[in-house]
């Protein structure tokens, strides 16, 4: 599995904005599979003209699309890479933070989505415990600390780095039987996809799993949190994440429909719906500083 992906009336907050956002000039990206458009034009391998970051197709309206209509000059770099994990890996979050600040143009805003396989890469858990082959907590949120310090030291006042929330993996096996529980199965059977998930008959302990999920998330809010406060004036820090209490009001906590996934491997986001809402919900959140438009993006 290469996962590395708002509804409902909501009034929410992102993390205070501590240090003035310089004008956008370059936009980076740390990231997976999700970032780099894996099926989602529902064939096979990286299509990153349909990541909801770097994009170029004018139906995901990605959010260098976004930027580049308010700043002709904007120019991008991803450093993403398919099955790239927040901890482990010559391509986890620390590795990826160290590429951008060895850029000889740094950019001014970096958009982290990581997570998906810190779980789908894992092996079953025990009979006892579905989370038990799982990164503990304190270890997801040591190395997104790591990535974070790494980027508030190099990159260059005024800079905006936002964390997105993992998607719930129980959300996106939902979904793919919603699309096709025969071909969907099958698929990810032959393929072997986020075998964590779809390998487990157990709709319990596949719920297990998205809590952890939800532990995850909560530990990167309060990563961010930290971070704001030590780069304070240098670098903001912000994330979507506001708790596993309302559906649909950040990427971690969406309920991937049927449409939003892709019909090659059944689990990435497709570029004209998931992809597209990520690359809403994220500018949403990025550009203004809150989430009162995330629930209409989820839509």
């Amino acid at each position: 599995m290469r996962l590395s992906v708002c509804l409902g009336v909501l009034s929410a907050f992102l993390l205070p904005t501590l240090a003035s956002a310089a004008d956008p000039s370059k936009l980076s990206g740390i990231g997976d599979s999700i970032s780099q458009g894996w099926g989602a034009n529902n064939l096979p391998g990286e299509h990153p003209e349909y990541g909801f970051g770097q994009g170029s197709d004018a139906t995901v309206n990605s959010l260098f699309l976004r930027y580049k209509a308010k700043n002709s000059a904007m120019t991008k770099e991803f450093v993403s890479v398919s099955g790239a994990e927040m901890v482990g890996g010559k391509n986890s979050a620390p590795a990826q933070a160290s590429r951008i600040c060895a850029m000889s143009v740094k950019p001014n805003r970096v958009v982290l989505e990581l997570g998906g396989n810190d779980v789908c890469s894992r092996d079953k858990g025990s009979a006892a415990d579905a989370t038990s082959t799982l990164y503990s907590v304190t270890t997801y949120r040591n190395a997104l600390k790591t990535a974070l310090d790494t980027l508030g030291g190099c990159l260059p006042a005024g800079s905006q780095v936002q964390v997105l929330s993992m998607p719930r993996v129980d959300y996106l096996y939902n979904a793919g039987n919603a699309k096709n529980v025969l071909t969907c199965n099958l698929v990810w059977s032959v393929a072997g996809v986020c075998r964590i998930v779809t390998g487990e008959s157990n709709a319990s302990r596949r719920a297990n799993i998205g809590a952890r999920v939800d532990q995850y998330n909560d530990g990167l809010r309060t990563e961010v949190e930290s971070a704001a406060t030590r780069y304070s004036g240098k670098v903001s820090f912000i994330t979507d994440w506001q708790g596993n209490t309302v559906s649909n009001s950040s990427v971690g906590t969406y309920r991937f429909g049927k449409d939003d996934i892709d019909g090659f491997d059944c689990f990435h986001p497709a570029k004209d719906t998931g992809q597209r809402k990520l690359a809403c919900a994220a500018w949403e959140a990025a550009e203004y500083g809150s989430l009162s438009n995330v629930p209409s993006c989820l839509k």
